[in-house]
């Protein structure tokens, strides 16, 4: 017998929605067989990249773990051991560091990969129960210049537009994204566009296969980007196209904007970047004459020692014109992890707490320990974290003893690779959360608990235009498996009771 069942792609942030059809065999297991676009999901109309239409690939896989590895002591391979028994050594293991050395021993590493509720449930855990600061994502490698970006220029970490601008834009602006090839789905949704008459400007140092399709290509000098962006921000101010009655009614601080741009006139953009002087004034005078304008970003801005200013310039371009928070146009960042957007709502890194909440509020503070159920001062106003990097970096010099990795792998995609694996090597206790059994991160493990792929499970996703989808488990998951970070309908994982004294309260965002 075969159904069809509606859940949402897990590859990257476009969140396409799948159609899957499941088989059930003889002896009562549910197989994928097939994954088809879903013509009713807004993100993806039915249309389907080739990661996303070979899904079913995915759960047949080899090499999944069905019970979790322990490592008897370091230096010895690790050997099966019962989940349950793993998972209550493990608690044991923790609340041990705990009592010793104290809550900021103790590090969460997650991941933009996880479901909305254990994206929750994790910072739940560190900061409402363990009451450490030490919980960093993956996206800090990619979106936290992008998110503290928008909060700088617009007060809150979320993109002010959606993917139905890309049917209604005249012009876009595509820098430091190769979207053709990492966000396919949208790239077609945007040339459906520029095939009606749209214009397409894309900056990038490499001619990719985005570059192949722009009316106006600027191969731009790598680390200039900032430089561009006020160049032609300036350019747009001496040709009058900025929208004075805009700026006057919804912004702050124009008036010192003409005597810092002065430092960007064309001829010195065009020495910094490479870029002919012509081809800056046309780019500046496409984006002045458009009616709706939406530019689109990714790791070529937030991947940069300046990628908060990134952000901040290009916004700037909007907020000059006007071309923001309305249909067609506005500064649209492209997230790369299914769940990405989500970890951001969800404060999972950094001061985060759920709700576009922070630490650093009074008020914020409080009002997520009356919904967690903990006691008042329960969440720390120093709970700061400190990035990424400098998490293994602390783990390496020894200031944290034990580590959960859940859904992400350190080892293959943290810069400065070998101090991760000094920071692995000289923890006491090192724990992956992951669906295979041979990644790089896995192999520095103590021990090593199986966890679900994102349809094995249900949970909700979210994706790039903050659109939310839930994915549901049509497969039947190979035994003895549990949902990564933990059961969406449940309280955290039991060995979270060992770790803390105080009781759980019922899981729910903060927004509801």
């Amino acid at each position: 017998m075969t159904e069809q069942v509606r859940t949402v792609c897990g590859y990257c942030g476009v969140g396409c929605g799948l159609l899957l059809d499941v088989e059930t065999g003889p002896d009562g297991r549910r197989t994928v067989r097939r994954a088809t676009g879903d013509p009713q999901h807004p993100a993806n109309l039915g249309r389907l990249c080739t990661k996303g239409a070979t899904t079913a690939e995915l759960f047949a896989a080899p090499g999944r773990l069905a019970t979790a590895l322990v490592r008897p002591a370091r230096g010895e391979p690790p050997v099966p051991a019962p989940t349950a028994e793993a998972i209550a050594d493990t608690g044991r293991r923790l609340r041990a560091v705990l009592d010793e050395h104290g809550p900021d021993a103790i590090a969460l590493y997650v991941s933009g990969q996880m479901s909305l509720e254990a994206q929750y449930l994790a910072n739940k855990l560190a900061k409402g129960y363990l009451r450490t600061n030490r919980i960093e994502s993956n996206s800090r490698l990619c979106m936290a210049s992008a998110g503290t970006g928008y909060k700088l220029s617009l007060g809150a970490d979320g993109p002010p537009g959606s993917y139905r601008d890309l049917d209604l834009a005249d012009v876009f602006l595509v820098i430091g994204s190769n979207a053709a090839d990492c966000h396919p789905v949208l790239f077609l949704r945007m040339m459906d566009r520029v095939r009606a008459g749209a214009k397409l400007i894309v900056v990038d140092p490499r001619r990719t296969a985005t570059a192949a399709k722009a009316d106006l290509f600027l191969q731009i000098a790598p680390g200039t980007d900032l430089a561009l962006l006020n160049g032609l921000l300036h350019l747009l101010h001496e040709n009058g196209r900025t929208d004075r009655e805009f700026i006057a009614r919804h912004t702050e601080g124009w008036e010192a904007m003409p005597e810092f741009l002065a430092d960007y006139p064309p001829a010195r953009v065009a020495e910094l970047t490479g870029i002919s002087e012509s081809d800056l004034r046309r780019a500046a005078e496409l984006i002045g004459e458009a009616e709706e304008f939406t530019s689109l970003w990714t790791m070529g801005l937030n991947q940069s020692t300046h990628g908060t200013w990134n952000t901040n310039a290009l916004v700037n371009l909007h907020l000059a014109t006007g071309t923001i928070c309305r249909p067609g146009s506005g500064p649209f960042s492209l997230t790369g992890q299914p769940n990405a957007m989500g970890g951001r709502e969800m404060g999972y890194m950094g001061p985060g707490l759920p709700g576009q909440r922070t630490v650093l509020a009074d008020a914020d503070r409080e009002f997520t320990e009356q919904v967690w159920g903990v006691p008042p001062g329960t969440v720390r106003a120093d709970g700061l974290g400190t990035g990424t990097v400098d998490l293994f970096r602390r783990m390496a010099d020894g200031e944290i003893k034990a580590c959960w990795i859940i859904c992400t792998n350190p080892v293959a995609s943290v810069g400065n690779r070998r101090t991760v694996v000094e920071a692995l090597e000289r923890a006491e206790l090192v724990i992956t959360q992951d669906v295979f059994a041979d990644t790089e991160t896995n192999a520095y493990a103590d021990v090593v608990l199986p966890a679900a792929l994102w349809s094995e499970t249900e949970g909700v996703l979210i994706n790039s235009e903050r659109n939310l989808t839930l994915a549901r488990p049509p497969p039947t998951r190979p035994a003895r498996r549990s949902p990564t970070g933990g059961s969406s309908r449940t309280s955290p994982p039991r060995w979270a009771s060992r770790t803390a004294s105080a009781t759980t309260a019922r899981s729910r965002s903060s927004r509801s």
